[in-house]
C-alpha cells in the first residue's frame, strides 16, 4: 500500500537496515518535522520520470504505426501495459501523499534522492480521519488516471489499448489489497493495526488478478 504499506512489510517480516530504517520512521518519533524536499521539487522529479515513460511509450508507438511491422507492434504493446501500469502507479503514490496532507496528517516528503517511497506517515501522531484521507486519496488517484487514459486515448491501436489496460491492472491490483483495509480503518480499527491484515504474500495473492484484469481490459477495448 504505497508507502504506509512498505513500512508496515518492513516492521513485520525479514528486513535490510534500510528497511528497518524506514520502518522506525514511519512508525516512531523519527519522522521527519518538515518535508525533507520542497514539494515544487518532488513533483517536478515525478513529472518528469512521467513524462518520460510517456514519451518512450510515444516512440514505440509511432515506430508501430510508421512500419507496419509486427515487431514494433509486440514492443509498443508491452511498452503500452508497462507504461500504463508504472504512471498509474505514481499517481497513487502521490495521491496518499495529497491525501494525507487534506486529512490534516503528518506526512513530510522524503528526500529528493528517494523518490520511493514518496513521504514519511507518521502513525503516532496522526488520528484514523488522516489514515482514511491517506489510504482513499491513493485509490481515487489510480482510477482517475485509469479514467483520463481511457477517454484520452485510442483504443484502436493496440498499444494505446495496453497503456489503458495496464492502468486498469495496476488499479485492480492496489484496490484489492487497499479497499479491505479502508473498510477495517472505516470500521474503527486503528491504523497500524489494519494495515497488519494484508497478507505478507499480497503480490502473490493478487498480483494474477491484476496481470488478468489487464488482459481482459485490453481484450474488452
Amino acid at each position: 500500500m504505497s508507502s504506509a504499506h512498505r513500512s508496515e512489510e518492513a516492521r513485520t517480516g525479514p528486513e535490510s537496515d534500510a528497511d528497518t530504517r524506514s520502518a522506525a520512521g514511519a512508525f516512531g518519533a523519527s519522522v521527519p518535522e518538515t518535508d525533507q524536499t520542497r514539494p515544487g521539487l518532488a513533483a517536478l522529479r515525478d513529472g518528469s520520470v512521467a513524462v518520460a515513460l510517456l514519451s518512450l511509450f510515444g516512440g514505440a508507438e509511432a515506430w508501430s504505426e510508421s512500419s507496419g511491422l509486427a515487431l514494433p507492434a509486440v514492443v509498443s504493446t508491452l511498452a503500452g501495459f508497462l507504461v500504463g501500469a508504472a504512471s498509474t502507479a505514481l499517481a497513487h503514490e502521490w495521491g496518499h501523499f495529497l491525501g494525507a496532507r487534506m486529512g490534516g496528517g503528518h506526512a513530510p516528503l522524503g528526500p529528493i534522492g528517494r523518490p520511493l517511497p514518496l513521504f514519511d506517515y507518521d502513525f503516532l501522531r496522526n488520528d484514523g480521519r488522516a489514515f482514511l484521507w491517506m489510504s482513499v486519496g491513493g485509490n481515487v488517484a489510480h482510477w482517475s488516471a485509469f479514467a483520463i487514459y481511457l477517454v484520452a486515448l485510442s483504443t484502436h491501436s493496440p498499444g494505446q489499448t495496453a497503456l489503458v489496460a495496464g492502468a486498469f491492472g495496476f488499479a485492480v491490483f492496489s484496490s484489492a489489497i487497499e479497499f479491505p483495509v479502508i473498510q477495517r480503518a472505516r470500521e474503527g480499527m486503528d491504523a497500524r493495526t489494519a494495515l497488519g491484515t494484508i497478507p505478507r504474500d499480497f503480490v502473490r495473492r493478487y498480483l494474477p488478478w491484476a496481470l488478468g484484469s489487464a488482459l481482459v481490459a485490453f481484450l474488452v477495448l
